[in-house]
């Protein structure tokens, strides 16, 4: 198996090696692995953790990257009893911004990150899993608890308030004469946006620690210097070479182009990421009116119905992976 890695990168250029198992089978790799990293978006969460709830051993580490989405109740309700047997903890950001050329062969990797932040369950394990996490990535600090990881601000902080912002008086049938870089294009009223739904989720993290949980929900624009380096402006951040080639998520029609809303940066940002947060915050009572707009705006172009008068009540809740979805419903259940 090859990787090319960009020329920023250390490494850099082309790295080769050889898995010692490759399988479709989990019964043929899981059970003697120690730690199993899994990067995956949040909707693949139940099947890959179906499959491979059979072959874990106690004591197991599974480490999922990014983490969002709510991994640790689904978790729960997929693993059953083996939840509480093995270490479970999320890795913030994902280690590498690649593209597959050749499944199976090849792999085009952009950026290689080396600093992240992780959280863990039970807590008591937080020091193996930062071990294990440096070993195999680079730089790594603790942010305390599992829930950190599924209130961090990263895609759907981003994705669903610059969507807003180019989309928001986009109608049915619309047609648009571009489509615009995603990251490249960005301008300060996508960031100004993202800024203040982050500080709605920053007063979530506030309100959770003030109750007793321990989480570590900090600024976007944070943490993005954090792993990519410093920035003068919000908008200078994604214009590093990580975010470079990205359009948005519009598909080419007759005469131009149509926003796309069954691309993943609706289908998973907004229900596994910004209904998670308003989940949460209906909980320890945050209110968020700017994440309300977004994703009333946003349900109505999906066709579905999650925010109503202002609560996460809709019918469609049941979709999401916000807490009520798993039966949490107080504080204590988040703990």
């Amino acid at each position: 198996m090859k990787a090319t890695f960009a020329a920023h990168n250390e490494p850099n250029g082309l790295v080769e090696g050889k898995p010692v198992l490759v399988s479709k089978d989990p019964a043929d790799v899981i059970p003697q692995s120690d730690v199993i990293v899994m990067p995956l978006p949040s909707f693949a969460y139940w099947d890959i953790l179906a499959a491979i709830k059979p072959h874990l051993k106690e004591g197991t580490f599974l480490c999922v990257t990014p983490g969002q989405g709510g991994f640790g109740w689904i978790a729960q309700e997929v693993l059953g009893d083996v939840y509480k047997k093995v270490i479970t903890f999320a890795t913030l950001p994902m280690p590498f911004n690649c593209r597959i050329t050749d499944f199976g062969k090849h792999v085009g990797v952009q950026t290689f990150k080396r600093h992240y932040r992780v959280g863990t369950y039970p807590p008591e394990a937080s020091d193996k899993a930062l071990e294990i996490n440096t070993q195999l990535f680079g730089e790594s600090q603790s942010i305390g608890h599992l829930l950190s990881c599924a209130l961090y601000p990263i895609n759907a902080i981003i994705h669903p308030q610059r969507l807003y912002r180019l989309l928001k008086d986009y109608k049915a049938g619309d047609v648009l004469p571009e489509n615009p870089l995603f990251y490249e294009s960005m301008d300060v009223e996508s960031t100004d946006l993202m800024d203040v739904v982050n500080k709605e989720l920053i007063a979530v993290g506030a309100k959770l620690r003030e109750l007793g949980i321990n989480v570590d929900v900090p600024h976007l624009f944070d943490f993005l210097q954090y792993v990519y380096g410093p920035s003068e402006t919000p908008v200078q951040i994604f214009l590093n070479d990580a975010y470079k080639g990205f359009r948005c998520p519009f598909k080419a029609v007759e005469g131009g182009f149509q926003p796309d809303f069954t691309n993943r940066y609706f289908t998973e940002d907004i229900p596994l990421g910004l209904c998670l947060y308003k989940g949460v915050a209906d909980i320890v009572g945050v209110s968020t009116p700017m994440m309300d707009t977004v994703l009333v705006w946003a349900q109505g172009h999906m066709g579905k119905e999650y925010v109503v008068n202002g609560k996460l009540t809709g019918k469609d809740v049941g979709e999401t992976s916000a807490p009520q979805r798993f039966g949490v419903t107080t504080v204590e259940g988040l703990r």
